[in-house]
């Protein structure tokens, strides 16, 4: 019955509580989503957990769902993107620069070192400017994250990052 009908006409019944619908649309879009998330987890089981979520969300935002060429497979596949690395996040564990470890057996004296002057260095900078080394430089938050979840702009975190970034090699270097 929903096979003929495009992906917008999907969303528009999905919105008004057409089950049907909605399943259509996972039908028709499910797979490559799928695909994209184990692409980016490299795990069955992890793939299917993001592709879940990845339809959970657009099934509570069926308004904001955009249909780009008539099709809403990109704004899935964006959404798949952001929540595989979510996922990937919340499942890498993190290492505080104490807990960092080399290869081998154990920190080596001049890694430890090395990261005793970052962390003094870390330590001197200003509240905000900590936060952003943990989020970007540590965590790996993309700066648009970061700007998000601290209230900046984009490109105001992108400069930031950049001094902290020398400021952090001179201190490596011992020029702080």
């Amino acid at each position: 019955m929903y096979e003929t009908e495009s992906d917008g006409d999907l969303v528009r019944l999905a919105a008004h509580s057409d089950r049907g619908a909605f399943s259509a649309l996972f039908a028709r879009h499910s797979p490559a989503v799928y695909r994209y998330a184990w692409g980016l987890t490299r795990d069955d089981r992890d793939a299917e957990e993001v592709t879940q979520e990845v339809f959970v969300l657009a099934w509570k935002k069926l308004g904001a769902l955009r249909i780009v060429d008539s099709s809403a497979l990109p704004w899935l596949l964006v959404t798949c993107r952001n929540v595989g690395r979510n996922h990937l996040r919340a499942r890498r564990p993190t290492a505080t620069l104490d807990e960092a470890r080399l290869p081998g057996d154990g920190l080596r004296h001049e890694r430890a070192e090395e990261l005793s002057w970052t962390r003094q260095a870390i330590s001197r900078l200003g509240g905000i400017d900590q936060r952003i080394v943990h989020l970007c430089l540590i965590e790996g938050y993309s700066y648009s994250e970061a700007a998000e979840h601290l209230g900046l702009t984009t490109s105001a975190v992108g400069k930031r990052v950049e001094r902290l970034r020398a400021t952090l090699r001179l201190a490596l270097r011992g020029e702080s």
